[in-house]
């Protein structure tokens, strides 16, 4: 959904508040330019936004961003009406208990199932309030490196390279293999001759070395670095300490709540799954940060981690059809493959991924792998992530 990378800059996020400091990812740091929200928002290419294109902030600044009350938000109006909020602004947004709803069933987290090697040291309790409420949570540290699978390849050498040398892209919904011949092709795939990630020889310009992943996987990529396949190895960053604040028991919410700054969820082994990938930031620069076969890639911020599932983890089969589990979102309630043991979607999923049945009470199913979202937003009351680096 390409909507949901500027949502995630844009909107005001309901953060967990205890004595642990927030992880901040790249996205984070830079507001997008008003042109990359009317790219994103104006479905219907009129270059302005209606009120029914734009929904969190946007939509309720809306009459304020309007100053000339026509009913349209223009690029100069957007760049310098009543701006929403800064992105990511440190700001405690509070639950009220009359949001919870107990007759919702709420399956409590089981960390056995987690890869124990993959933990550091113990799995802790601590009670800290999240969102004003006082909850019970695990406390749970890890490298955030896989182990079921090997981590990458991502990006092609040669544009003669074919597809298991390199890892998978996706765009509007479809996943496509990274071969040298998808290299080749960009300007003829993007519309736009502007792509050119290869040498004259044949070489794909490719983030060889920590600095050049510095430079260019955040969202102001290095002008250097425009038009480079964007890969960062897990070894840089194989140091970093992910903490995973985790209610032990899950506490269904009528509000869907948006994502905050660190990671959406745990696969069993550790790995963070995160938001969507900040697409229009990368496609902007002519950069693409390719996944790996697994769903995964690095960034300086949080390590290794999953944008997609892809079947590659650890899975807990359930005893009836159901699909398997695949981990924990932040909030505590499990996330499952998409697909049933017949090879059927769930049903009546709500705008989070999520529903309920007697066995698994409340939950999630990711989804597709080439939708850049693994989940929709959070029904329960979340938890939050930190990284030491």
């Amino acid at each position: 959904m390409k909507k949901t990378a500027v949502l995630l800059l844009l909107t005001l996020i309901s953060s967990c508040k205890s004595n642990h400091k927030q992880h901040q990812g790249p996205e984070d740091r830079q507001r997008p330019s008003a042109t990359q929200i009317i790219s994103e928002f104006d479905t219907d290419k009129d270059g302005k936004l209606s009120e029914a294109e734009v929904r969190g902030p946007l939509a309720e600044n809306f009459s304020n961003i309007d100053t000339d009350k026509d009913g349209f938000l223009t690029e100069s109006e957007l760049e310098n009406g009543s701006n929403p909020p800064p992105p990511m602004e440190q700001h405690e947004s509070r639950v009220s208990p009359d949001d919870l709803d107990t007759t919702v069933k709420a399956v409590p987290v089981n960390t056995n199932l987690f890869i124990k090697e993959n933990i550091i040291g113990e799995i802790a309790q601590e009670t800290i309030a999240l969102s004003g409420i006082e909850t019970l949570c695990y406390l749970i540290k890890t490298h955030s490196q896989a182990t079921e699978h090997p981590m990458g390849p991502w990006c092609p050498r040669h544009i003669e390279d074919g597809m298991e040398k390199a890892g998978i892209w996706f765009q509007d919904g479809k996943v496509y293999d990274v071969s040298g011949h998808f290299i080749a092709e960009l300007a003829e795939f993007y519309s736009d001759d502007k792509w050119r990630m290869y040498n004259e020889d044949g070489t794909i310009n490719v983030t060889l070395t920590k600095e050049a992943c510095l430079a260019a996987a955040k969202p102001d990529v290095d002008e250097s670095y425009n038009n480079y396949c964007v890969e960062c190895m897990p070894d840089f960053f194989k140091d970093q300490v992910t903490t995973f604040v985790i209610p032990v028991q899950p506490q269904y919410l009528t509000t869907a709540q948006n994502f905050g700054r660190g990671a959406i969820g745990m696969a069993f082994n550790g790995v963070n799954f995160d938001p969507p990938a900040p697409t229009h930031a990368i496609l902007a620069a002519h950069t693409i940060a390719p996944l790996d076969d697994h769903g995964g890639h690095v960034n300086p911020h949080g390590g290794y981690h999953y944008h997609a599932v892809t079947g590659s983890t650890k899975e807990i089969a359930q005893e009836d059809v159901h699909a398997p589990m695949v981990g924990y979102a932040i909030d505590g309630f499990g996330i499952y493959a998409l697909l049933d043991k017949n090879g059927d979607k769930p049903e009546n999923l709500d705008e989070c991924g999520g529903h309920s049945d007697e066995t698994r009470g409340y939950h999630y199913h990711a989804g597709e792998p080439g939708g850049n979202q693994i989940i929709g937003c959070l029904h329960g009351l979340p938890g939050y992530t930190e990284v030491e680096e």
